[in-house]
């Protein structure tokens, strides 16, 4: 756990100082907005699941173990279950059934695939026609991501994006680090076939210049 959210943490379980809440909102809020945002591909769900995502954490901040699981971790954890139970209720009035994809769950991850995330926002160092290749880029990325069975999509970008460890996943979405492992690899195998045939295209774009 970072220390400083165990500090802010410990503050707030004893002081019930409400800035040191606050302090932990801001530090989290646009993580849990975007990861939510990828993981939905919608703004005002998204925003839901922020704001009921931190009404449990301070409803459930005494109960809080750090022994058990880090900060960041045990907030994602709360985001991605309201996030499946946002996809239950589209699925229910869809009259659909949501279906699990693991096939070979302990197949150890390949890790020599490549995958770039393109950021979605432009760097101003970059020239006016990069600045537009970039944000094509980051479009396709969110498009391509979308494409993604939902527990894949998830695990890969809690782990190429946000940064967390196969364990942290596991405890994040309840699943063994076999099936954590399963899913990050088909993930970026059928992220890489979709992205594939747009980033060829760009080479041969770039080559005939």
């Amino acid at each position: 756990m970072d220390p400083a959210d165990e500090a802010l943490v410990e503050k707030f379980r004893k002081t019930r100082d409400i800035s040191s809440f606050q302090t932990l909102v801001r530090r989290y809020q646009n993580r849990i907005y975007t990861a939510a945002f990828r993981i939905l591909d919608n703004s005002e769900e998204a925003e839901e699941v922020m704001q009921e995502t931190f009404v449990k954490v301070h409803q459930n901040l005494p109960k809080y173990r750090p022994q058990a699981a880090s900060f960041s971790s045990w907030v994602f954890k709360i985001a991605h279950n309201i996030c499946l139970d946002i996809l239950r209720a589209r699925h229910r009035r869809k009259g659909f059934h949501m279906l699990a994809f693991d096939p070979q769950a302990g197949e150890e991850e390949v890790s020599d695939l490549p995958l770039n995330v393109v950021g979605q926002i432009a760097d101003p160092s970059l020239d006016p026609s990069q600045q537009l290749d970039m944000s094509e880029q980051g479009l396709v990325v969110a498009q391509s991501l979308r494409a993604l069975p939902e527990n894949q999509r998830t695990v890969l970008i809690l782990h190429d994006i946000e940064g967390f460890s196969y364990q942290e996943i596991s405890d994040i979405v309840g699943a063994n680090l076999g099936t954590v492992r399963s899913r990050l690899h088909y993930g970026r195998i059928k992220l890489k076939e979709l992205l594939d045939p747009y980033f060829s295209q760009q080479n041969v774009s770039t080559a005939s210049r």
